[in-house]
């Protein structure tokens, strides 16, 4: 008897395929910019080359920015680093000369090239430059300090960087330590100045409630529960990762049946008992392999809502009573089988 083969059955299968590598990888892609961003680049260009041929530097330095992000090129970023030399920001404008000499030299534009490293010459024995120094006690495995917003990583700590000269922010942030910052004024003409990290202090646990004028009592304790990683989280995990797995191995069989059927049955039917076998197991290992991706992506969806339910909670405990040696507020943490308490009295 010949069976007649659904031709979807193997569709399905590769339909929920690409969905799952659609949902697992991302491509990244840098756009070209449009014409109309190139229109705007040109005509922004336009404007800032007449803003600072009139002293306008500040303005004209705005124009050209714009039209360097909208449509990129080497002589956009030529004219910008020009501008920013005449407005005071030496540091900025070295920086984008000696990328404009490397643009110039790939796109063989020589006189590019000589007025960039003519620049770059006259502008490195005038750069003001900052060094951010970290002393060892200063020091803490998740420090993170900023510039301008702009953060700072290890390897520069203790390097003198160049540095538009100005006022800049040095912010120094911990976990469970107050932030730390402050305003340093670098001068012009080759001036370097130091900043030294301090120590950052403890953050305060929980803030104590003030208590009520004229009572009897002491203020209620606040204690503050952090809430361990759900363990649902992960058998949702695991479910997910065998669900993955199971449509993964099923997937890879249908495939392997549906080869076999096709080199044996027709749209018009099987012609032996190996081609209605291999059509037959080709759908149920299909049908497996659907059942076996949805699994996977309902467990790794629920393990993830599992997992940022967590938080932390402060409740309220019973109030001393007067005279009693009450605690002003308690941290209770819980770390696997481990419980620490920790506040103050």
């Amino acid at each position: 008897m010949n069976a007649h083969r659904p031709p979807s059955a193997c569709r399905v299968f590769l339909g929920l395929r690409v969905a799952c590598l659609g949902v697992s990888l991302a491509a990244v892609a840098l756009a070209e910019p449009t014409s109309a961003d190139k229109s705007l680049a040109t005509q922004l260009f336009k404007e800032g080359r007449t803003l600072v041929d009139q002293g306008k530097y500040a303005e004209g330095c705005r124009k050209l920015e714009e039209s360097q992000r909208l449509d990129p090129g080497g002589g956009t970023l030529l004219n910008l680093a020009l501008c920013h030399e005449k407005e005071g920001r030496s540091a900025t404008a070295w920086t984008e000369f000696t990328e404009a000499l490397g643009i110039a030299r790939k796109d063989d534009r020589p006189q590019r090239a000589e007025i960039a490293q003519q620049h770059i010459e006259a502008l490195e024995p005038t750069l003001s430059r900052l060094i951010v120094q970290v002393p060892p006690a200063s020091d803490l495995p998740d420090l993170e300090i900023k510039r301008d917003g702009t953060g700072i990583r290890r390897a520069a700590w203790g390097t003198a960087m160049p540095i538009d000269p100005g006022e800049h922010i040095i912010e120094a942030f911990a976990l469970g330590r107050i932030s730390w910052k402050q305003t340093v004024t670098v001068g012009g003409k080759a001036e370097t100045k130091t900043i030294s990290v301090p120590i950052l202090e403890h953050a305060p646990v929980v803030p104590t409630p003030s208590a009520a004028t004229g009572s009897s009592q002491m203020p209620a304790t606040f204690v503050e529960v952090r809430k361990p990683v759900n363990p649902a989280a992960w058998i949702a995990y695991g479910m997910g990762a065998a669900g993955i797995a199971v449509g993964t191995y099923f997937g890879v069989r249908a495939m392997s049946d549906q080869k076999t059927a096709d080199d044996n049955c027709t749209n018009d039917g099987c012609r032996n008992s190996n081609g209605t076998s291999a059509n037959s197991e080709a759908i149920k290992s299909a049908n497996i392999s659907t059942v076996g991706f949805g699994v996977g992506v309902l467990g790794v969806g629920l393990g993830t809502v599992l997992l940022l339910s967590r938080g932390t909670t402060t409740v309220p405990s019973t109030p001393a009573r007067s005279g009693s040696f009450a605690p002003r507020s308690v941290a209770v943490d819980v770390v696997g089988q481990q419980l620490t308490i920790s506040g103050a009295w």
